[in-house]
């Protein structure tokens, strides 16, 4: 078990990593004896599938590559052990609640970072990967469980992309734009061994691949309170004042527009002490407390 942020960066410690790597550039970090061991193993993730009672929530699987269907996977041992076994992928996406080690790496995440944090589980083989070379729209940290996995980590990177839907046409356009190019200029190639830790900056293009039979990685995707965040976060909040619930005047009772005038005031001077230093630091211990209380409920 992960104690610190110290064991989970060793042998580095999180002080460097922060430092030199955090936002700024990728990291593999191989494992040395003693340090990071295994989150998950492959018996427990089936167990937790099949023990799901029915497909759950944020599994991708590509069963017509196996000739079969998700429900039939879903609870058939012997038909999803082919599945993996044949070397195709299993994905779980916000795989949260199932597995003490896995969440309690979370937490620490979430906690040491002030960070709202989830784990997504990546079961692949030789038969393909779920994903092209593309970005993520937040922080990557990614432990290596079993068997290898080859990664490249381009030179090509999106400057500060957001996990927020008013962003998915400019992520789908940078996607489409730079996934060539990306794919051409590498910056990093290695191959993850059981224990390694692997840090992806968000907006920075990657791909990895199982490197021979089975392998199994978790990624947590780390995403802390931005700007535009905490100003939807303030707007949201605004809709509990009545100010910002009037109308404008219509024009005939408002011709020569001093009753518009006088509210655009009220609202401005409003604005003014909702965005003003006290106003954005609510905000942002809103949504941070929002995400504390996430991790307490999957913990509880």
């Amino acid at each position: 078990m992960l104690g610190d942020l110290d064991a989970l960066f060793a042998p580095m410690g999180a002080d460097r990593f922060f430092s030199e790597h955090y936002e700024k550039r990728p990291l593999h970090l191989p494992a040395r004896p003693g340090s990071r061991g295994a989150i998950l193993r492959h018996d427990a993730l089936v167990d937790s599938f099949l023990g799901a009672g029915g497909l759950p929530e944020g599994v991708v699987l590509f069963p017509e590559q196996a000739g079969t269907t998700a429900t039939e996977l879903a609870r058939d041992r012997a038909r999803l052990r082919a599945y993996l076994d044949e070397g195709h992928p299993l994905v779980w996406n916000r795989a949260r609640g199932l597995w003490p080690e896995v969440d309690a790496l979370a937490t620490l995440l979430a906690e040491g970072l002030g960070a709202h944090v989830w784990p997504n589980v990546y079961a692949t083989g030789t038969a393909g990967t779920p994903f092209d070379v593309h970005f993520d729209a937040h922080e990557v940290i990614a432990l290596q469980c079993e068997g290898d996995k080859a990664w490249r980590i381009s030179e090509v990177r999106v400057d500060r992309p957001l996990d927020a839907a008013e962003m998915e046409p400019a992520i789908a356009a940078a996607l489409r734009a730079r996934r060539d190019e990306a794919a051409a200029r590498t910056a990093l190639a290695f191959t993850a061994r059981p224990g390694d830790l692997v840090y992806v900056p968000r907006g920075q293009f990657h791909n990895a691949e199982a490197s021979g039979g089975r392998s199994l990685h978790v990624t947590f995707g780390i995403r802390l309170p931005s700007g535009f965040e905490i100003a939807r976060q303030i707007v949201n909040d605004l809709l509990a004042d009545p100010a910002f619930r009037d109308y404008l005047p219509p024009r005939p009772l408002d011709v020569d527009g001093a009753r518009e005038a006088a509210l655009f005031d009220e609202i401005g001077a409003r604005l003014r002490d909702a965005a003003g230093p006290e106003g954005l630091r609510g905000a942002a211990s809103a949504l941070r407390a929002r995400w504390i209380a996430q991790r307490a409920r999957i913990r509880g």
